[in-house]
């Protein structure tokens, strides 16, 4: 197969291409998107995220896994990916993800995985809100003036 030259730059924005059309449930798309990467990137190991997520997004837990796993026990593995492999141990009933979540939470290098894991064991605690927002809150209410009303 003859090298396609393709700048970093182009493949980046069909990454997050990619990206779009799987928040948007356009899987099928992403997937075709995905594979002309491939194309231009044999190498990037890393686009086995995105098989996974697709798996994920259709259901096929097991599948996500199997994919997620080996990429997960590589020393250079994202935070987001592992939060993803504890996702589909979870979903399939394997407890093992309790160890990755922990490693997870403990590690704290990523705040959307550790979001992911700890609202996996129900530890989520969302983002406080502004303290604006609560001094606003807790001020009186105005009552309207209600001389109108009369016992």
């Amino acid at each position: 197969m003859e090298n396609i030259e393709c700048p970093g730059s182009a493949v980046s924005g069909l990454i997050e291409l990619i990206t779009v059309g799987l928040t948007h449930e356009k899987l099928e798309e992403a997937a075709l998107v995905l594979a002309a990467v491939r194309v231009l990137r044999p190498e990037l190991k890393a686009l086995d995220t995105f098989d996974a997520w697709i798996a994920i997004k259709r259901g096929s837990y097991l599948e996500g896994a199997r994919l997620l796993r080996d990429l997960e026990a590589d020393a250079g593995s994202k935070p987001l990916c592992k939060a993803l492999y504890a996702c589909c141990l979870f979903a399939v009933g394997d407890p093992s993800w309790h160890g990755i979540a922990d490693g997870l939470i403990e590690e704290d290098a990523d705040a959307d995985a550790v979001g992911l894991v700890k609202a996996l064991s129900g530890r989520y605690t969302p983002a406080p809100a502004p303290l604006e927002a609560a001094a606003e809150s807790a001020a009186p209410m105005e009552v309207p003036n209600a001389q109108y009303l009369r016992a």
